[in-house]
């Protein structure tokens, strides 16, 4: 298994992996093209050529951006998950500082506790 270029075969920018066993006798490998310096419309100049022994015929894939396997993302993706963080996080620590805002207040608005003898002289007073 190789990478051609334009029908030459290629070696630079490439990586062959190991070639691993299956479970049922057969086996699978890689030959990885590194096409982060190729532009994307030249993609269609490079092909994956399978050599099999005692197969005539060579099997090509052309290289195109349906069959190609890349780290490239949409970078937009990123950002909209990560805004999407921030925000939940900026809610969590305002529905938190709601909280402790609310129960300061409350213990500074109740009226300090009167002892029961005041309360008691208070409600003994004569009305006038």
């Amino acid at each position: 298994m190789f990478w051609t270029r334009d029908g030459e075969e290629l070696h630079d920018n490439v990586d062959h992996g190991e070639i691993l066993p299956n479970h049922d006798g057969s086996f699978q490998m890689s030959v990885d093209l590194d096409v982060s310096s190729f532009p994307a419309e030249h993609w269609d100049k490079y092909r994956c050529v399978f050599r099999l022994s005692g197969v005539e015929e060579d099997h090509v894939i052309v290289l195109g951006s349906a069959v190609i396997r890349t780290n490239r993302g949409n970078p937009y993706r990123l950002l909209f998950i990560l805004g999407g963080a921030a925000l939940l996080l900026a809610l969590v620590i305002a529905g938190i500082g709601f909280l402790v805002y609310r129960k300061r207040n409350a213990n500074n608005n109740t009226p300090s506790p009167v002892s029961s003898s005041e309360l008691t002289e208070r409600l003994n007073q004569p009305s006038e």
